[in-house]
């Protein structure tokens, strides 16, 4: 079927590069873990118990969760429209929806893995629990679910290379890396925290995180049905972008 050799195509471009896929992701959150976790040890995480190597590993995990679902995405459909060659794929017997779908389950194993393999290389940094296991799932699925609509909404949106360097530079990295990865939103100012509140990231490393340390900053409730659906407007966006063919078949 045409879905699943457009899925099989996806995995096999990122698993054929691992070195650059899974081992470069690995060794920047060994780098982070190293430096951070080391000299600010010290640093208070708002949670009893819970050392800031512990309280960092989550964060480095989901974080790698997140790039690299929107790494693989947005690469491959605007590698694929600067190479010429989605003109094959639009061709296929395949629905846009199941297109969408293809590129959008790869980018959450690409995902997956890389964050499975980020987690085996720093576990041992910490004292994780697992104390949630269903969420730890649940937000890292939904995340990557996210992360990999809104690579597929770059990838059609972008022409040149640049434009995408550009979106994630100032859009996606930004919004990540200041979702509480590295520090405890409830150590912020009334203002900064309002405003760091208006982060959609925030609910998804802070649902992630209690997975594992068993405590939250928010109503975990409140995070799980805020990213369910924001994982579904942004997924429905970019099917809406790919029906209609927006700088794809024109």
């Amino acid at each position: 079927m045409p879905f699943y050799a457009i899925l099989n195509k996806e995995i096999s471009r990122f698993a054929s590069i691992w070195v650059q896929t899974i081992v470069g992701p690995l060794s920047t959150a060994l780098l982070y873990q190293l430096i951070f976790g080391h000299q600010l040890s010290s640093v208070s995480t708002g949670i009893d118990g819970v050392s800031y190597s512990t309280f960092l590993i989550p964060g480095l995990v989901i974080m790698q969760v997140l790039l690299n679902a929107f790494g693989n995405s947005s690469s491959s459909l605007i590698q694929s429209k600067y190479s010429g060659n989605i003109i094959f794929i639009l061709m296929a017997p395949v629905s846009q929806v199941g297109m969408y779908g293809a590129y959008l389950i790869a980018s959450i194993v690409r995902g997956f893995i890389v964050g499975a393999a980020v987690l085996l290389g720093i576990v041992w940094f910490g004292q994780l629990m697992f104390s949630q296991v269903w969420a730890i799932l649940y937000y890292a699925i939904l995340g990557a679910a996210i992360t990999g609509g809104l690579g597929l909404i770059a990838g059609i949106l972008c022409d040149k290379f640049d434009q995408l360097a550009g979106f994630q530079s100032f859009i996606m990295v930004p919004l990540i890396y200041l979702s509480g990865i590295f520090f405890n939103i409830q150590h912020f100012s009334p203002f900064w925290k309002m405003l760091a509140m208006l982060d959609p990231f925030l609910y998804i490393v802070d649902g992630f995180r209690y997975g594992f340390v068993g405590e939250a900053n928010f109503s975990i409730w409140y995070g799980a049905l805020f990213v369910l659906v924001f994982a579904i407007a942004v997924n429905l966006i970019g099917i809406m972008l790919l029906k209609r063919g927006v700088k794809i078949k024109n």
